[in-house]
């Protein structure tokens, strides 16, 4: 008869690499979804513009357009000049309200901003501080901005750094060496 042996078998190594592989992974899986879900917008402090249609026709949306148009270059420096900017958009909208026969109101003080997806993430409601524009009885499309270039200007942007991931960056220093 044969003596009873015990068997011993190693330890698999292979399990606690997959518990480390998979742990990898989770955590960058939560680092991504963090990174999508609460990405910081950016704050938009000061005053607001909204031109606001006077309804959704072609028509009122073209002849929109063209009052943007009229009114953009003023507001490039309205930053660095409020008073003075704020005095030459009177005289525009006035000058094309005439020029049109259009009723076009120029009101400032706090407004209600519609929530607007932009820069690939939302913009909520809210209230501001703002310079409204509205043709007519103002029941079309609107047109906004924060007055400011990187808003209003894509332009004028800065550029942006690229997002980085806490435990890429840890690996390559660990393994860099």
């Amino acid at each position: 008869m044969l003596p009873d042996y015990e068997i011993k078998r190693a330890p698999r190594i292979g399990k606690q690499i997959d518990a480390v592989i998979l742990f990898v992974w989770m955590l960058l899986l939560i680092q991504f979804c963090l990174f999508i879900l609460f990405q910081p917008m950016e704050q938009t402090d000061g005053t607001r513009f909204r031109l606001i249609a006077n309804s959704n026709s072609v028509e009122d949306q073209q002849f929109k357009n063209e009052v943007r148009d009229n009114i953009e270059p003023i507001l490039r420096t309205y930053q660095s000049n409020p008073q003075e900017t704020y005095v030459e958009l009177e005289q525009v909208v006035d000058k094309l309200s005439e020029k049109y026969e259009e009723k076009i109101t120029l009101s400032t003080g706090q407004a209600l901003f519609p929530p607007k997806v932009w820069n690939d993430g939302i913009v909520a409601q809210t209230h501001v501080d703002s310079i409204v524009i509205t043709i007519g009885s103002g029941r079309g499309d609107n047109w906004w901005c924060a007055l400011f270039p990187k808003v209003c200007y894509k332009d004028e942007e800065k550029k942006k750094e690229k997002p980085k991931f806490f435990v890429w960056e840890w690996l390559k220093k660990k393994f860099s060496t």
